[in-house]
């Protein structure tokens, strides 16, 4: 065997016979494979880039406080005909760049306070749209057999906790949206309730879906939760793969399959609204590999894609 010199010195000998053989067949110059490859390493240095991070521009913080409204639905569990302190949720994004053709897609069932949506003074739809508050405290109460949901933001919580002890008209749930496959879902809003819940207590599907997608809930439990988001979103799923669709999947009302031609309301795509409000929420982080990153894309799912 030859040893690492000896190595060496064999290519050198062999140096001058490979350059009369690249004569004789045309070749003007070669150039030792060292050489090349610390071009290479050069290049690759070269073209190394520094991550920039854009922070939101500085804001004062908005003043909080109860309004009368909200008080008088902690004590009563009834929201004051035209109250302008609880508004739909999803009509509380006025004040950003998200917007959302086709409001009554939205059941009006799911609110939010004005408290928990302002969050800075004298914001611009820009700034408004960088300091969304996070989805944590939720109100509910139930009206004339339906049950409302109002999100309301800590200081809320805070001042309003002894009484919703004391008068249990109301009970406060405590939600997280499942942004990792590992998390386990809280959307039955039962992982922490004051006062305790009934034995029998349910959310309706249709405020679990618009809770979800409004708190930028990223992963669904099963394959059923999946076809019915696509229903009412009027995205293409694999029971309706036929039919003809925009780029982004979203089906025309004309084009839909008569048998599901009423679980939509949406006439435009709601698809580049909810990708720019959980973009949001993600504050740039990717969430493409996620379920909702997938059907935000045009993927198809099956019942391989979900939890066993």
């Amino acid at each position: 065997m030859y040893g690492l010199d000896a190595l060496h010195t064999h290519a050198a000998l062999r140096i001058p016979e490979i350059r009369a053989r690249c004569l004789q067949l045309g070749v003007l110059s070669i150039r030792a494979a060292g050489m090349e490859e610390e071009q290479e390493r050069e290049v690759v240095h070269e073209i190394g880039c520094e991550r920039q991070i854009e922070r939101p521009p500085k804001a004062t913080a908005a003043l909080h406080r109860v309004h009368k409204d909200v008080q008088h639905f902690v004590q009563t569990g009834i929201i004051p005909v035209g109250s302008r302190a609880i508004k739909p949720a999803f009509a509380t994004l006025v004040g950003t760049n998200i917007v959302f053709q086709g409001s009554l897609a939205w059941t009006p069932n799911f609110l939010a306070t004005v408290d928990f949506a302002t969050t800075i003074q004298s914001y611009t739809s820009q700034k408004a749209q960088d300091y969304l508050r996070p989805t944590q405290w939720i109100l509910s109460s139930t009206f004339q057999t339906s049950l409302l949901l109002v999100i309301v933001s800590p200081h809320e919580v805070n001042v309003l906790l002894p009484g919703i002890r004391r008068r249990k008209k109301v009970r406060l749930h405590i939600y997280t949206p499942r942004v990792t496959r590992s998390m386990k879902p809280c959307d039955d809003l039962q992982l922490y309730c004051i006062p305790p819940l009934p034995a029998i207590w349910t959310v309706p599907p249709a405020l679990t879906t618009q809770l979800n997608l409004w708190a930028g809930q990223l992963y669904l439990p099963n394959y059923e939760t999946y076809r019915r988001l696509c229903e009412f979103l009027g995205i293409r799923s694999k029971e309706t793969r036929s039919a003809v669709t925009q780029s982004d999947g979203f089906i025309k009302p004309v084009d839909r399959p008569i048998d599901v031609r009423y679980f939509s309301s949406f006439h435009e795509s709601p698809v580049p609204s909810l990708k720019a409000l959980i973009g949001l929420r993600r504050k740039g982080m990717s969430f493409l590999p996620t379920h909702m990153g997938k059907l935000l894309q045009g993927r198809l799912l099956d019942e391989s894609d979900f939890d066993a």
